[in-house]
């Protein structure tokens, strides 16, 4: 290449490279901000006063003047129990709130908000009874499984829909009330009029007063209703001799460990040998005092008996849980679950 024709390049790249600096030179830029605060998210109490699904909990918030709470700082995380769940426990209206003790629903509701954001993310997997503090100064405890979409719980309660954010924190929304009793597991019981003949049976055969102790039990209760379909009453317990009948009697319901329903999802036996065999069941012990034959509950959930040398069948008894408003109550040293049917009678404890 001749010199001239070297400097008429040099000249036309000089000048391209000029007119693009100047071209970026010139250019305004706005300034990047990463992880910018979304300023459209609302607080917890405005978010859930404008969700229809939560008509009914908005009302018990505002009755109680939680609502103002939820309009602080936080952070907070709110496990919001949709209108659904309180029509499993009969209200319907929110004037059904007026009708309630102010004070106690005052706390079952703060028993529904975590003092800190709590995402799904915070929780670890194939885990149960994780425990986060409450606006009530007791711990909810939260299980999650494989699948955050379809085993996440609080109490046993599921997390149906999750981590929607908050500009104080975040919601959860949960399909059942959950319950708590400050109490323990024999007050709880013998708080409930629908299980005197129950309370009844436990006291005659030296059961109820280990309730009032650490713990921690969980209790499968029978409602009277089991016992009026067997013609049982509270004075045919009275005068039962407990000398007579085995321990698996009465012995059956209670169990010395603590568990919800949705453990039992989350943490299930790898399977093998069946319903009730201790590879398959979640849940099979030696009935104390008794053990020659075990109590447990079976891959299908029901609550059963069984010999303890047997693996699998025959059982000798199995009954249902209760409807799930019943189930998961949980109490400051236990937790108790409603069933459906008595599972051991008299006659096939008795002691030839």
């Amino acid at each position: 290449m001749r010199t001239n024709d070297r400097i008429k390049s040099k000249i036309i790249i000089t000048g391209i490279a000029f007119f693009m600096l100047s071209a970026i030179l010139s250019c305004k830029h706005e300034k990047v901000t990463l992880f910018e605060p979304n300023l459209n998210l609302r607080p917890a109490s405005e978010f859930i006063n404008n969700n229809y699904e939560f008509k009914l909990f908005n009302a018990a918030l505002k009755i109680t003047n939680l609502s103002d709470v939820l309009k602080g700082p936080g952070p907070f995380t709110v496990f919001a129990p949709s209108d659904l769940a309180f029509n499993k426990m009969g209200i319907r209206n929110t004037s059904d709130f007026q009708k309630m003790n102010l004070d106690s629903l005052r706390d079952a509701l703060k028993y529904h908000i975590v003092t800190q954001r709590l995402s799904s993310m915070d929780v670890t997997t194939v885990t149960v009874d994780n425990p986060f503090n409450t606006l009530a100064g007791v711990p909810v405890l939260l299980g999650l499984g494989n699948s955050v979409d379809n085993d996440f719980y609080i109490n046993g309660s599921k997390i149906s829909r999750r981590d929607l954010d908050l500009s104080n924190g975040i919601l959860h929304t949960i399909d059942k009330v959950i319950k708590y009793h400050s109490g323990t597991v024999k007050s709880y019981l013998e708080s409930q009029k629908k299980y005197s003949i129950f309370v009844a049976a436990l006291k005659k055969f030296g059961l109820l007063d280990q309730l009032d102790t650490t713990g921690p039990w969980t209790v499968m209760a029978l409602p009277n209703s089991a016992f009026t379909k067997l013609n049982l009453s509270k004075e045919d317990i009275e005068k039962m001799d407990p000398a007579s009948f085995k321990k698996q009697l009465f012995g059956t319901y209670i169990f010395k460990l603590q568990f919800f329903e949705s453990d039992l999802f989350i943490l299930p036996k790898p399977g093998g040998s069946g319903y009730y065999d201790a590879s398959g069941a979640p849940i099979r012990v030696p009935i104390p005092g008794d053990e020659e034959y075990s109590h447990g509950i079976s891959g299908h959930h029901r609550l059963f008996v069984i010999k303890t040398d047997v693996p699998n069948y025959p059982i000798v008894a199995e009954t249902e849980f209760g409807l799930a408003d019943n189930i998961d109550l949980f109490n400051k040293n236990g937790v108790v679950h409603e069933i459906q049917d008595v599972v051991i009678t008299p006659e096939m404890a008795r002691i030839n």
